[in-house]
């Protein structure tokens, strides 16, 4: 697992996704909902597989989560603007390890590791990276 306190500097990534934080987002606390820092992930990580690896989501050829850790550090208030910076911790033969940290107002707020594995959705395998996505992913290591 990667150190978290670096996820929570703004330094640590060079990778960023805006998002802004929905009414429908709030919890009975009125703070930001808990699944709603897992959503928000998930929104940077598509974003990131498009924008750096052109990736199409209605392929057979897709991402599986395989493990989808977050570590919830403070509470978040309605309003409030998202940032979320991705960064690829470690690149496997058919799997990647992705850190996000998630930031309102420039303080970090969750931090996220999520393991993906590239694969087949018709066979179920897994499916190896090419040199080219290898050269893409380590650009952001």
């Amino acid at each position: 697992m990667a150190d978290l306190q670096d996820l929570t500097q703004r330094e640590t990534f060079n990778f960023w996704t805006e998002e802004t934080f929905r009414f429908a987002d709030l919890d009975a606390l009125n703070h930001l909902n808990n699944i709603a820092s897992a959503v928000y992930c998930e929104t940077a990580r598509a974003d990131f597989f498009v924008r750096v690896l052109d990736h199409d989501f209605r392929s057979k050829i897709n991402w599986v989560i395989a493990n989808l850790n977050i570590t919830y550090r403070l509470p978040v208030d309605y309003p409030n603007d998202i940032s979320i910076g991705t960064k690829i911790g470690r690149i496997g033969n058919s799997s990647i390890v992705i850190h996000q940290g998630l930031f309102a107002k420039d303080v970090c707020f969750s931090t996220a590791e999520t393991v993906l594995v590239k694969a087949d959705l018709d066979t179920g395998k897994s499916v190896p990276f090419d040199e080219e996505m290898k050269q893409k992913l380590a650009a952001y290591l």
